[in-house]
């Protein structure tokens, strides 16, 4: 009796998992990945608000234990790479077949932008754009009124995340290409499906 029963409770028990399995597969193939991208600074309070202005660095770490980085050494960093290491987008490139819903995390104690852009360029901030070898502003960052940068508002491919602020961010859909900065710092960049790895 034994021997004639195992095999149908493997059969029983197989088709149970084959089944399983092809609904997950299914649900899986039909729903877009989720992806958390990490927005990143290590602003020095004290003198990011003494040259920028009242409240442009907030941190509520502590800074003496995780570090951070004083605004002539920002500076110095990025007139000498065209960029500064810190402040940067982690992952800063992807590669996704089924598509992805992207949360943004600002983990660093400045106001960052995360935009869809066509192509990388500069930002609205001239001093960093020159600085960082982007002279020219990419027009979703930055219109041109009366001879001066100003940031374009906020949407749904514009969006503003401030310190420790986590945010829906656009969908990806499928392995579309897309192309994402930061219009402040635009060294901040993500290239999602770029068609090589370097970007």
């Amino acid at each position: 009796m034994v021997k004639r029963t195992l095999p149908i409770v493997v059969l029983v028990f197989s088709t149970l998992v084959l089944t399983f399995a092809a609904e997950k597969a299914t649900v899986e193939d039909d729903q877009p990945g989720q992806l958390k991208i990490s927005i990143r600074d290590l602003c020095d309070p004290l003198t990011f608000n003494a040259a920028v202005g009242p409240d442009a660095c907030v941190r509520d770490d502590d800074v003496n234990v995780n570090g951070s980085q004083k605004f002539a050494g920002f500076l110095a960093e990025l007139g000498q790479e065209k960029s500064v290491g810190a402040w940067r987008f982690n992952p800063d490139h992807l590669r996704t077949e089924g598509g992805l819903n992207l949360t943004l995390v600002n983990r660093g104690g400045e106001t960052h932008t995360f935009t869809r852009v066509a192509e990388f360029g500069g930002g609205f901030v001239a001093a960093l754009n020159a600085a960082s070898g982007n002279p020219v502003p990419r027009p979703e960052c930055a219109k041109i009124i009366n001879g001066q940068l100003v940031p374009q508002a906020p949407s749904t491919n514009n969006i503003f995340i401030n310190h420790g602020q986590s945010v829906m961010g656009p969908r990806i859909v499928g392995d579309e290409q897309a192309k994402f900065q930061c219009c402040i710092h635009p060294w901040m960049r993500l290239a999602v499906n770029p068609e090589d790895a370097q970007h």
